[in-house]
């Protein structure tokens, strides 16, 4: 990697990440915190009521009011589990809510399964109704899984909340049904509230967002888990909780009508909500997904769910996304994923070799006009205007352009940024293995093997590339390797395999252009 290459991708480094955590954290106004602390029960005869015109005739409709049942339970006779092959839920057999939920395929950082939740003390999926507490559980099975249903009673109504567990699919087929046994229309909220928090044992990436996700499929809200600010979504399509591999939502294209992100207990809390009206003597059914698995990129945009937006690709996604697809392309053919990243590495190269060539060959001219402009910036020290002429003739008197060393790389930044993008989110490089001592492309290299061969190969690339530089900012850019060395020593060894390649593929391209030149 030449200097001006490298000094452009920290520049980038610099403008990205201090927008992402400086410039919006302080911007961002600091949302009020919500009482959410009192919820009416279901009165014998509801309270509020309301007009609505159905054919023609008025029709009295009475509003019934949400009852927040998440509250702790420390009894273990409240909690029932059931499992498919692929999840164990724990249910709060008080509430018919979810407490938690473990994915049986996949290891956490402490050595179980990935949990949400692990050993919370509330519930973690709350179907918040006007029923709160008193819920009969019953297990029906089907053939390809389970269904596990809650119903309790309160006033006039009946709700009964059902999961489907399948052997085959991370998705939890989910409803609520409401029966109204009352004498008039009542209008019937229901709440899905998702979180605080995701649990320990997930991977920690100070580089990948994990916390509260709200989306209608095109504005998409973010907020971290210990943060109390609040957005809100009008016509939302799931709300959930992620981390960097998995995804806890809750989703349907057109049952919900507005998602929020609201502090509680100064934690963050996604949620999503809808209301029904249900007749007298009438039943609704409020069904959607709860989805609780891993983020495969396209396993999630096959639901049509938009369920893809919890993968945030950065400004570049339009390009990281093809090159996700490449990546798993050449995995079909190499069955190794670090062949693959060598090999999408060597594609990169060589798709941005004519803009490579034309950089490094601008290089070159401009270290032979270097003596010319040391006697220049001597001669005319005292009179910046005339220094600035007579520069600007002798690049013109032999024909060289000092902007277009620059631009070339300009324009190769956004694809490194994509690719990083692209193989920081990969779940398909966890548990990966490469060669050797490389068993996981998705963990640092244990014994940092990589990272200083990538140093060390940014070094030699230094001293081969020509530099116009004085004296002072060649010893600043010789530490940038050091520097990078230590900044990549504890990522993943599979972007740390992508920087090590594309600086040998530098390598080689620098000898081929110097021996032209020569």
């Amino acid at each position: 990697m030449d200097k001006r290459t490298l000094l452009a991708l920290v520049l980038s480094f610099i403008v990205i990440f201090g927008w992402t955590y400086i410039v919006v954290p302080i911007f961002t106004p600091e949302a009020p915190v919500v009482d959410n602390s009192s919820a009416a029960k279901i009165p014998a005869a509801p309270v509020n009521s309301a007009s609505k015109a159905d054919n023609n005739s008025t029709t009295t409709v009475n509003n019934v009011e949400l009852q927040n049942n998440n509250v702790e339970v420390s009894a273990p006779a409240t909690l029932t589990t059931e499992k498919s092959k692929l999840m164990e839920v724990t249910f709060n057999s008080q509430t018919g809510n979810i407490r938690s939920v473990s994915l049986l395929n996949w290891a956490d950082t402490e050595g179980g399964r990935v949990t949400f939740n692990k050993n919370g003390n509330t519930d973690y999926a709350s179907l918040l109704t006007p029923v709160a507490n008193g819920y009969q559980k019953t297990v029906t099975q089907v053939d390809n899984g389970i269904i596990v249903s809650f119903t309790a009673e309160a006033g006039s109504l009946i709700v009964t909340k059902s999961y489907e567990l399948s052997n085959t699919s991370y998705i939890i087929n989910t409803s609520v049904s409401v029966t109204n046994t009352g004498n008039s229309s009542l209008n019937v909220p229901l709440n899905v509230k998702i979180g605080p928090k995701l649990g320990s044992g997930f991977e920690d990436s100070m580089y990948v967002f994990e916390g509260a996700v709200i989306t209608n499929g095109g504005k998409t809200y973010r907020i971290k888990a210990d943060d109390t600010d609040k957005e809100t979504l009008d016509n939302a399509v799931w709300a959930g909780y992620t981390s960097k591999y998995f995804l806890f939502a809750a989703a349907s294209n057109d049952l919900f009508k507005k998602a929020e992100i609201s502090p509680e207990n100064n934690l963050a809390v996604a949620s999503i909500s809808t209301d029904f009206i249900v007749n007298p003597s009438g039943r609704h059914d409020a069904k959607f997904s709860l989805y609780v698995g891993p983020k495969y990129y396209d396993e999630l945009k096959s639901y049509g769910l938009s369920l893809q937006k919890s993968m945030d690709y950065g400004w570049f996604y339009f390009i990281a996304i093809p090159m996700l697809y490449i990546l798993n392309f050449l995995y079909d053919i190499f069955h190794n994923y670090g062949i693959a990243i060598i090999f999408l590495t060597i594609i990169v190269k060589i798709l941005t070799l004519p803009l490579t060539i034309k950089s490094m060959v601008s290089m070159k001219e401009m270290t032979k006009l270097q003596p010319k402009m040391m006697e220049l910036r001597e001669k005319y020290k005292n009179d910046p205007a005339k220094l600035n002429q007579v520069t600007m003739q002798l690049y013109k008197e032999h024909n060289v352009n000092p902007l277009s060393g620059c631009f070339p790389l300009l324009l190769q930044i956004p694809i490194f940024f994509a690719l990083y993008k692209a193989l920081l989110l990969s779940l398909e490089l966890k548990g990966a293995p490469f060669f050797g001592w490389i068993v996981d492309l998705s963990a640092k290299d244990p014994y940092y093997i990589t990272p200083i061969l990538m140093g060390i190969a940014m070094f030699i690339q230094q001293k081969m590339t020509p530099s116009t530089a004085d004296p002072v900012q060649q010893k600043i850019f010789l530490a940038m390797p050091v520097i990078f060395t230590f900044l990549f020593i504890n990522f993943q060894s599979g972007l740390v395999l992508y920087w090590l390649t594309n600086n040998i593929l530098s390598i080689i391209q620098q000898y081929i252009i110097n021996k032209r030149k020569n």
